[in-house]
């Protein structure tokens, strides 16, 4: 007699064990598809680990196995670590893991037409073409990278390039190592938007055998890709964040591009940090990992500093390309007018048309006007799930939500007093777009935001249009904020530098400056010098003055020991570590008495053990989709032991429990809002 533990993808943090019948003995192995019973009911889940003995007395049968092992040894590790460090329950990591959840997978159509006999030979070993000399820099970067693949072992590089640096040529070139090292490369990058040029260029180099792995791709489509990477038949995977599970068989190399990137951290459910789970990864496989960025976060230069990652550095654009200069225009002296554009960046616009060169946007709002209100009695309408203003958007013309997508139409006149006295304030990009369509009639303007992606099933139709010179001028959100290489854009605009920077977040102003870095490294890349206007109404914000420094190096350094300053003053990371419980119900009152309840235990817990508890506190979002919210914050300089506080109040015996409360730990939060 044996037994199972079986992983099913259900808000649990356990594993279940069942009895193992003879007759399934050769195909219950460990990562193979098998159905339970389970709740009343047959469900599906992944084999994890066999058992000769249970100290449990009722133990019912595994019912089916479903086919052969669709995830390595390696693999169910992985989940297995990613469960434990993120305090998360083992069968969201593993459904986490396979394309589109487990549910259905096994009979993927898809999947048994890449598993056929054959299928990887129409994909053909291509040569590797190379045409391109390398900076000094590069070289350097190359030739510590590349010697780590061929020997093997596992080593984190933070290759440290200014933008336009050439560092998509490093990864390139390391890929390449891989190959030749009999090996594959999988890229990880942090938007989809930039995974849609990413791809393109490796598999200029590499031919049919690159495959990609994100959302926005077709269920099908990511099932197939999945099978033929896990079959070997595919040397390099580019992919976001969930591409981090890609069942790669002889992967020697992983890349986190853009390692800076909150987009690498999963929001809701399972928060599980991609980047961290990729240097995890290289370390359990024993192969190097590279992270690169152009604004590397303050936590991946503290590990350089301290020896665990090896810092190599760009410093220079490649082909001697200047750095475009950045211009503060100040709002409030300039103003902007009736419109969103000042007579700068008019100017500049109407400079780069006239040359026939292109220009991109950038407005970290999507929609018309983010706030609503009515002159006469002030009234603003809100969406009636969450605490947050409704969105005017005119294409339709609707008020949305943009956190439960609740709609409803737009009113002539105020709903509350019937006055005819509304008033839009607060621009979103489609707001920009209309005022560019009125200010340059003949222009090309092409919008890309949320909004339009899911329209056209992704950003990649608008961004190969701009590409090929089908556009004039590129308005986004940050989908176009990083990575993207436009030889033909001499002008980036940022319309609002302020957007985020007032949130109150430690991290607020450290991802103004990575992003206004960013969006202004994407002008210039050509021959000819590029130019960056940065509209702000805080010229003399750190953040913002150091993007403007005439010494970008000097003033980025400068940025960086003020914020680690204030941070070791706070016992904020990178000096400390973090966990925050988050609390939220339908039922205000329960909730609040949750969250308090939840404190003292998390106090009680911490004792004498150096560990701070904040909270408990209403979240800055403080109802969501219906459901209200609070979080308490852990601080302390152990990682384990914040751990160790939250797994035990999740689980002890006084964890507050009303029926419809949930609470979930986020381990490493990216922002504590």
């Amino acid at each position: 007699m044996s037994f199972a533990l079986i992983a099913l993808p259900v808000p649990v943090r356990q594993l279940f064990t069942y009895r193992v019948p003879e007759p399934l003995d050769e195909g219950a192995r460990p990562g193979a598809p098998v159905e339970v019973p389970f709740r009343g009911r047959i469900s599906r889940g992944v084999l994890v680990e066999r058992l000769a003995s249970t100290p449990l007395d009722r133990v019912r049968d595994l019912t089916r196995v479903l086919g052969t092992p669709l995830l390595s040894p390696h693999l169910l590790s992985l989940a297995r670590w990613v469960a434990e460090y993120y305090l998360a329950p083992p069968g969201e990591v593993i459904a986490a893991a396979l394309p589109g959840g487990q549910e259905g997978f096994s009979g993927s159509r898809a999947r048994r037409q890449a598993a056929a006999p054959g299928s990887e030979d129409t994909v053909l070993r291509m040569p590797f073409p190379e045409r391109i000399t390398l900076t000094p820099a590069q070289r350097d970067a190359a030739a510590a990278i590349e010697p780590a693949i061929a020997s093997g072992g596992f080593q984190p590089f933070l290759l440290h390039g200014v933008t336009a640096s050439g560092k998509t040529e490093v990864y390139l070139r390391a890929a390449r190592a891989a190959r030749e090292a009999g090996g594959q490369a999988l890229i990880l990058v942090p938007e989809v938007a930039l995974a849609t040029q990413v791809l393109a260029v490796f598999a200029k180099r590499f031919g049919g055998r690159v495959g990609a792995l994100h959302s926005y791709l077709p269920l099908g489509t990511r099932r197939k890709t999945w099978e033929l990477a896990r079959r070997g038949a595919l040397d390099v995977i580019v992919g976001a964040r969930s591409a981090v599970f890609a069942p790669l068989p002889a992967l020697k190399l992983i890349v986190v591009d853009e390692e800076h990137e909150p987009a690498y951290k999963q929001s809701e459910q399972l928060r599980y940090h991609g980047r961290d789970v990729a240097v995890r990864r290289a370390q359990m496989l024993g192969v190097p990992v590279v992270l690169g960025s152009a604004t590397p976060s303050l936590e991946s230069l503290a590990n350089a500093a301290r020896g665990k990652y090896r810092r190599l550095v760009l410093p220079e654009r490649v082909d001697h390309r200047p750095v475009p200069g950045v211009v503060l225009v100040d709002l409030r002296r300039e103003g902007s007018g009736p419109g969103i554009l000042s007579a700068p960046l008019r100017a500049a616009l109407a400079e780069r048309l006239a040359r026939k060169e292109q220009a991109l946007l950038w407005l970290n709002r999507r929609g018309h006007s983010h706030h609503i209100q009515c002159r006469g009695c002030g009234h603003a309408p809100e969406c009636p799930r969450c605490d947050i203003s409704l969105t005017l958007h005119v294409e339709p013309r609707i008020m949305r939500c943009h956190y439960c997508d609740h709609h409803e139409p737009v009113p002539e006149v105020c709903p509350k007093c019937a006055a005819a006295l509304l008033r839009y304030a607060g621009a979103g990009t489609q707001r920009a777009e209309r005022e560019l369509r009125a200010a340059f009639p003949d222009a090309r303007v092409l919008r890309l935001d949320l909004d339009v992606a899911r329209a056209k099933a992704g950003p990649g139709a608008v961004l190969s249009q701009f590409g090929r010179g089908e556009g004039d001028i590129l308005l986004g959100t940050q989908m176009i904020a990083k990575g993207l290489d436009f030889p033909r854009v001499t002008l980036v605009g940022v319309l609002d530098a302020d957007v985020a920077l007032h949130l109150p977040d430690f991290r607020a102003a450290e991802r103004t400056f990575q992003l206004l870095t960013q969006v202004a490294g994407r002008s210039g890349r050509g021959t000819t010098k590029g130019e960056v206007l940065v509209q702000t109404c805080t010229p003399e914000h750190p953040a913002i003055a150091a993007v403007a420094a005439a010494d970008a190096a000097h003033g980025e350094r400068a940025f960086r020991e003020r914020e680690l300053a204030e941070r070791r003053e706070a016992g904020y990371p990178p000096f400390a570590r973090l966990v925050t419980l988050l609390i939220d119900g339908p039922d205000a009152v329960q909730v609040e008495a949750a969250a308090t309840q939840l404190a003292e235990h998390a106090r009680e817990l911490a004792g004498e053990r150096d560990v701070t508890v904040l909270g408990p506190a209403p979240q800055a979002l403080a109802r969501l989709r219906g459901r209200h919210r609070w979080h308490v914050l852990l601080k302390g300089a152990s990682g384990g032991t914040l751990r160790e506080i939250a797994a035990s109040v999740l689980a002890g015996p006084d964890r507050p429990g009303p029926r419809g409360v949930r609470v979930i730990a986020d381990v490493d939060p990216i922002e504590v809002l």
